[in-house]
């Protein structure tokens, strides 16, 4: 029951922060310079249509009228027509939205994995040579941004050295499977066809890891920091005094506390991918949602950008609730607390 409160706050709290972030947007589309009926229609428009197209956004409508219009057409998917598609937003979102989130899951799973390991690694070997190098390491990852990683994969693995494909989701010598869940990896594999399934892993190797290096550097300095500082608690001391064993004292005791903060600062680094993808799928060619979302933003698509902010922000929201369902299960007196 504490958790179901727990989640209900939560949830109204998010609703609360998306319908802020949807006012946000609609005031800049409209202080935006520009018509947005004449942009929809073209330059060379006639006046007569391009005051129906008003009348049909409610443009000659007051503010408030105008934003009811269009927060009820968000909440039933209408995003309106993007003008640089030519189709309904909503149907680019199906399908462009698929290749990004493939792509920030195989980050993300490298992003948790790798810092946790290189921040366990670090702690068992705390001031030795090992553990000066993955800080070092460390620090250049997070000092350094995704795109420059990515330029550098493309330059060593494209040119130098072109063991991995550095441009697309797929060659263009093989079809995409059957659509089920639009991730081309799962898709391929519940097709059974493993040709297809293993070029796809070959092009998401150098994306997902220029994207997840960042993020990876960080939860290792975390993870390192928060274990070091845990070790000389009480509670860690006690269990020593008791004569329980090094490695159970390590991995049962001091682990998962130790994992409350790396835990935080992954969901935010997790949502974090997504806006991080934006120039990654630039430099790979990724057919995502973030290379569709740099388009229509050089075209002043404002239908399509805030459909794309408004995703995003929902996906920020939705990382900040798990994040904190994870972290009142790993410490419940946060529950308590709250």
């Amino acid at each position: 029951m504490r958790t179901i409160k727990f989640l209900l706050k939560r949830l109204a709290l998010s609703l609360i922060v998306l319908f802020g972030l949807s006012v946000m947007i609609f005031i800049l589309g409209r202080v935006v310079p520009g018509d947005p009926a004449r942009m929809s229609l073209g330059a060379n428009a006639p006046q007569e249509t391009v005051d129906r197209m008003r009348q049909q956004m409610h443009l000659d409508e007051p503010l408030v009228v105008q934003y009811g219009y269009w927060f009820s057409g968000i909440i039933q998917g209408d995003f309106g027509k993007s003008l640089y598609t030519k189709r309904p937003v909503i149907v680019d979102l199906t399908e462009f939205f698929p290749a990004t989130l493939e792509l920030v899951i195989f980050s993300g799973l490298l992003m948790g994995l790798g810092g946790l390991i290189l921040g366990i690694i670090s702690t068992k070997f705390n001031n030795t040579w090992v553990d000066n190098i993955i800080r070092i390491v460390s620090y250049l990852g997070v000092v350094t941004p995704s795109f420059v990683f990515a330029i550098i994969f493309l330059l060593i693995f494209g040119y130098l050295w072109p063991i991995f494909p550095t441009m697309g989701r797929l060659s263009q010598y093989l079809s995409f499977p059957p659509n089920h869940t639009g991730l081309l990896l799962i898709d391929s594999l519940i097709a059974g066809e493993w040709e297809t399934f293993w070029n796809g892993f070959s092009h998401i190797i150098l994306p997902a890891i220029a994207l997840a290096l960042g993020g990876m550097s960080q939860e290792a300095r975390i993870t390192r920091s928060s274990m070091l500082d845990n070790m000389s608690k009480d509670y860690i001391l006690s269990h020593r005094a008791y004569g329980i064993p090094e490695k159970k004292i390590f991995y049962k005791y001091l682990l998962k506390p130790s994992l409350i903060p790396t835990v935080t600062v992954f969901g935010l680094d997790f949502a974090v991918l997504f806006g991080n993808a934006f120039l990654v799928e630039m430099v790979f060619n990724w057919p995502g949602l973030s290379r569709y979302g740099i388009n229509v933003m050089l075209q002043k698509d404002l239908n399509a950008i805030s459909a794309v902010i408004i995703l995003l922000g929902a996906i920020f929201v939705l990382m900040n609730i798990v994040t904190d369902l994870v972290v009142s299960f790993l410490d419940p007196r946060i529950q308590l607390a709250d």
